[in-house]
């Protein structure tokens, strides 16, 4: 069947304009930075989009509220970091003004500003804030302390063939641990510098509403918002011991083949082996924790992949259950 001229290019009339009305994607929107007033939302874009949220206090979204509240896109960056973020498509804005206790529902609006028209929204979030915020501990005498945490930082992993002037700069950290409610967020190169960032621990509350009080050793997940790539890469540490000094510690790794944490060297920790197996160090979700026979000592470099001898030193732990 032959087709005219006219209709080829009423056809590609029409592929133009789908292409002109393509949204923003949005993936990777999690709720962070709970407290009784206040969150965060953050999310990942393809473009450079102009970050908005849409808070309300009913799922059926009739009741947006504006007033007394106050959203603030790229919180907690400056100009620098938040520009070095939102080219990377990489999104947070903070809402406060909230009350305490009260859940509230939320999505995120992604807007190109080379296309007025292409608007993206994310499914529905339900949050929750905190309740109360306890400064103090139960000292064994039975007087009370000052609950102070250490501040945490963490190095994201920097790909050999990244040529970023600042590399990792406008990355996002996300911190989550067990017993925890919610996460932290913070910019990597946001009063540190780049490629780490660094996460207020006192800012971490407990699923009872009140400050989680850190002792050191505890599981902490951190999850890396990555510039160039919609690919999350998820690291597991430990808390460095708190010295109620509210100094800067790095994470703490664990054994090498327990990569969950949870002390034993099992099924669990293979599936994760698994699915980073044939990943190079250029790839978007190459994590380097899995890498267990770098090419040069604790160094990646742009030959590394993670493959059958990575595979056989797994091996060698698999069934260990005193993993420490």
């Amino acid at each position: 069947m032959k087709i005219s001229i006219t209709a080829l290019g009423l056809l590609f009339a029409v592929i133009l304009r789908g292409n002109a009305l393509a949204v923003p994607e949005t993936v990777s929107v999690r709720v962070t930075d709970v407290t009784p007033t206040s969150f965060a939302v953050v999310w990942m874009t393809d473009v450079a989009a102009v970050p908005e949220v849409e808070i309300y206090l009913d799922a059926a979204m009739q009741r947006q509220i504006s007033e007394d509240v106050l959203l603030t896109p790229m919180a907690d960056a400056s100009a620098q970091v938040a520009a070095a973020a939102q080219q990377k498509g990489i999104m947070k804005i903070r809402a406060t003004g909230l009350a305490p206790s009260t859940t509230y529902y939320a999505r995120t609006v992604s807007k190109d500003p080379d296309a007025p028209a292409s608007i993206g929204y994310s499914s529905l979030l339900e949050v929750t804030t905190a309740g109360i915020v306890k400064s103090y501990r139960q000292a064994s005498g039975g007087g009370l302390l000052p609950l102070t945490n250490e501040l945490m930082s963490f190095k994201v992993y920097i790909r050999p063939g990244d040529a970023s002037l600042v590399p990792g700069l406008g990355d996002l950290v996300l911190l989550e641990t067990d017993g925890g409610y919610g996460s932290l967020s913070s910019f990597v190169g946001e009063g540190i510098s780049a490629p780490e960032g660094v996460l207020d621990l006192n800012n971490l509350f407990g699923t009872d509403g009140a400050s989680l009080d850190l002792q050191g050793g505890e599981k902490a997940m951190l999850r890396i918002y990555r510039g160039g790539t919609f690919s999350t890469l998820l690291h597991y540490r430990k808390f460095a011991a708190d010295s109620d000094a509210g100094s800067v510690s790095e994470s703490v790794k664990g054994f090498f083949a327990d990569f969950n944490l949870d002390g034993v060297v099992d099924a669990t920790d293979f599936g994760i082996f698994k699915s980073h197996y044939r990943n190079s160090a250029n790839d978007g979700d190459f994590n380097p924790d899995h890498n267990l026979i770098p090419a040069q000592m604790e160094t990646v470099v742009a030959e590394d992949i993670i493959d059958a001898r990575d595979f056989a030193r797994f091996a060698t732990e698999y069934g260990n259950t005193n993993a420490e």
